[in-house]
């Protein structure tokens, strides 16, 4: 068995910004492990670390394998089964992710009544609200949402859910309700991938009603706060330089 301080090494390693060295590490591990549960943690930490790198089709690949790795009952499956769910979902299936996700939370329900798990339910429903979202789904993620807000939340769950209730207003196209959410979303300690976009969204709807001064100002906080190897990064760069050059075309966006 591999020492359980082994594994939150290599966690440390991912989380401090080094993914790259910290999936060599996990592989050097895993090809001298012997034992199923050993070689699906390590696998799931080499999930996590392919997401960060940017390789979800090899992130949802690892996961797969640790969950096939691990006999039914595991402790440890119902988190692989999440992790799973989620590489789905970073491929961009977002289907197939809102299925896992249903799937898991009716499957480990009674799992989930217990203190011990309630993180990694919340975690599993705001990725199900997300994946809806995604779909195109609003009236479902919003009841989700006002469940969700009903419980004692930590600060930073706090803001990812007035974002993603934002989210599901703007689908709505109730704009002003999505602009005050995202304007709240961002007095809380949100992730700075989240931050940059709920910028991006509140500068879009400033520039379709032509307040453009204050959109750029927006578009600009979402390029800073953006990952530079995220395309998003160039996307929020276009829309500065497309409102930084407007002089009469109001209808023209960046695509």
């Amino acid at each position: 068995m591999i020492e359980w301080s082994r594994y939150q090494e290599l966690e440390a390693l991912c989380e401090s910004g080094h993914p790259a060295e910290a999936l060599v590490e996990s592989q050097k591990l895993r090809e001298g492990a012997t034992d199923a549960e050993d070689v699906s943690s390590l696998l799931l930490g080499e999930a996590v670390a392919y997401r960060d790198l940017g390789q979800f089709g090899k992130a949802t690949e690892a996961a797969s394998e640790a969950v096939s790795l691990l006999p039914e009952g595991h402790p440890n499956l119902v988190y692989a089964e999440f992790v799973l769910a989620g590489a789905c979902g970073n491929e961009g299936k977002h289907d197939l992710e809102a299925e896992k996700l249903k799937w898991i939370l009716s499957r480990y329900a009674p799992l989930f009544a217990d203190s011990e798990h309630t993180e990694l339910r919340r975690d599993a429903q705001c990725r199900l609200i997300s994946a809806l979202i995604h779909l195109g789904h609003s009236v479902e993620p919003l009841s989700m949402v006002n469940a969700l807000k009903t419980e004692d939340l930590s600060p930073e769950q706090r803001g990812k859910l007035l974002y993603l209730e934002a989210e599901a207003y703007r689908l709505l196209e109730r704009t002003d309700h999505a602009m005050r959410l995202f304007q709240e979303a961002l007095n809380w300690p949100l992730d700075n991938s989240m931050a940059a976009n709920a910028h991006f969204e509140i500068g879009v709807i400033l520039f379709d009603r032509g307040n453009f001064p204050q959109a750029l100002d927006e578009f600009k906080a979402a390029e800073a706060l953006a990952d530079p190897n995220s395309p998003d990064k160039e996307h929020f760069a276009k829309w500065v330089k497309h409102t930084l050059g407007i002089t009469g075309n109001f209808d023209v966006r960046p695509q």
